[in-house]
């Protein structure tokens, strides 16, 4: 009892205590009303969503004061990511925001905060945001302006189908001439837009279109100085990894077990020597099977080769020979003695591939083979050779394509757009664009390739424009039709203001 009596009488005076430290001493204390800031909620009553690149973002916040208005503040804008790392992106620190957008693709939460310098006391608002990124898809074009400089435009399908002008200017990358080409990688380990100038190639990040001297080509290079220019021509790719590219006229391959993002040595010579022969500047492959195999030709010995392949014993990091058989020696031999044009890859029938030759009598030929793969099994099979003697000014065309439903081999020359059936040895002029030239010819093997999807897109140049503006992009689709030949343009898919067209590839994401 004596220690409960204890307890208790120790609470009591604890009580007391608490008493009297809350009365109000008035004459030993001198109190100041606290300045408390409210935060409105205009500005903060909705959700925004916005487009990187187009949109800017405002907001004037109403800040009320209990008493008179502190001038002792800070400001603080911040959008903090709501994915996995929720990274934060500083906005601005002034009283009102005014943020032209350039955010990566995601969803945020925006967060305004005021300090109270004196008493270092926090007050914040808050909303949601959405971005949506410009750059996330479409049809990137490469080409050059009057200076005889490379040109980047791009026509996005983002948000709406817009063009976009002129993105090397702030790229990081210095000026460069000549453009060549533009590859875009879309797989997660090396998903970079590469561009190929005269001056080399370099690569671009996919999501904000920035490089530099250190994503030069060249860094992708076991030996960085293995190679002069360092000009990316022609490229093919299977699924993610297995690719095939032709880099200052030397072929690369990497087979599907080395990672695609470096180069090996140059694979056009034979197994067992280093002797590197000249080779067409175009990869021929199936868009539509597995088979890992690349269709080349030997300019020295005037043949087909090959390389790739997955089995045991296949050419990979070097080329190989065909053999012609007893059985199908008389469509045509793999060693023509014929001189190369061009080598076309298609979605025809099961992904017949297709090589334009000529002798020196001015005539022309059509070769037509696939990589097939069956069983487990790749093989080359030969289907037939086809004269081109009745296709108007083939010997002038630049650019070639072939139908993916049709017998029509599709060529450019000059301001002309031909279709020629190969089989029933008909020719059509499909445009004639007078005083505009041709430029690209590009046909569509891997983005539209549903059931009687047939697309293909010519570029043409005015040149009473500047090469800045000049350029025309338009999509045109082959009907199919087996008694006309019908090539018809697809409405609202001409786009007009853009560059001389070089090249230009689909960034799908």
């Amino acid at each position: 009892m004596k220690v409960m009596k204890k307890k208790l009488s120790l609470l009591v005076l604890f009580a007391i205590a608490l008493c009297m430290g809350c009365y109000d001493d008035k004459g030993n204390y001198d109190y100041h009303e606290f300045n408390e800031i409210t935060i409105g909620d205009r500005g903060f009553d909705t959700a925004y969503i916005l487009t990187s690149f187009v949109d800017t973002l405002r907001i004037s916040p109403e800040i009320d004061f209990k008493l008179a208005e502190n001038t002792h503040l800070k400001f603080e804008w911040v959008a903090r990511s709501n994915g996995v790392d929720f990274t934060e992106y500083p906005l601005g620190n002034g009283r009102d925001l005014v943020f032209p957008v350039s955010l990566p693709t995601e969803t945020y939460t925006l967060y305004f905060k005021v300090t109270d310098t004196l008493n270092t006391m926090e007050y914040w608002n808050a909303t949601a945001m959405q971005v949506q990124d410009l750059l996330t898809s479409g049809w990137i074009i490469l080409g050059e302006n009057s200076n005889g400089e490379a040109q980047l435009d791009m026509i996005t399908y983002s948000v709406d189908t817009m063009v976009l002008k002129d993105m090397l200017h702030d790229s990081g990358l210095p000026v460069l001439r000549g453009p060549v080409k533009v590859w875009v990688v879309d797989n997660y380990r090396d998903n970079m837009i590469h561009i190929s100038t005269e001056d080399g190639t370099y690569r671009l990040d996919r999501d904000n279109f920035k490089g530099g001297d250190h994503t030069h080509l060249k860094y992708n290079f076991y030996d960085p100085e293995a190679l002069d220019h360092f000009v990316l021509q022609e490229v093919a790719q299977l699924r993610s990894y297995n690719r095939a590219a032709i880099i200052d006229n030397k072929l690369f391959h990497n087979g599907f077990l080395i990672s695609s993002s470096v180069f090996q040595n140059p694979a056009n010579h034979y197994q067992g020597t280093y002797d590197l022969f000249s080779i067409g500047d175009k990869i021929a492959y199936n868009p539509k099977a597995m088979a890992y195999y690349y269709m080349l030709y030997n300019n020295d010995a005037k043949r087909f080769v090959y390389t790739g392949g997955r089995s045991y014993g296949s050419p990979v990091g070097y080329c190989d020979t065909l053999k012609d058989t007893r059985d199908d020696v008389e469509i045509f031999s793999w060693k023509t003695g014929l001189d190369y044009v061009t080598s076309i890859s298609s979605r025809l029938l099961d992904g017949y591939s297709f090589t334009v030759l000529t002798d020196s009598k001015g005539s022309y030929y059509l070769y037509c083979y696939a990589l097939k793969y069956q069983w487990g099994w790749e093989s080359i099979e030969k289907k037939k050779k086809y004269s081109l003697d009745k296709a108007t000014d083939i010997d002038k065309a630049k650019f070639f394509g072939v139908s993916a439903q049709r017998t029509y081999l599709i060529y450019a020359t000059g301001s002309k757009l031909y279709a020629y059936d190969y089989v029933a040895e008909k020719v059509q002029l499909l445009r004639d664009f007078g005083g505009q030239e041709i430029t690209l010819l590009h046909y569509d093997i891997l983005i539209d390739v549903g059931a009687g999807d047939d697309f293909f897109y010519v570029g043409t140049y005015d040149p009473s424009l500047p090469k800045e503006t000049g350029g025309t992009l338009t999509m045109y689709k082959v009907m199919n039709d087996p008694n006309n030949i019908i090539v018809e343009e697809v409405p609202g898919f001409s786009w007009s203001g853009l560059c001389k067209i070089k090249s230009i590839d689909f960034k799908r994401y």
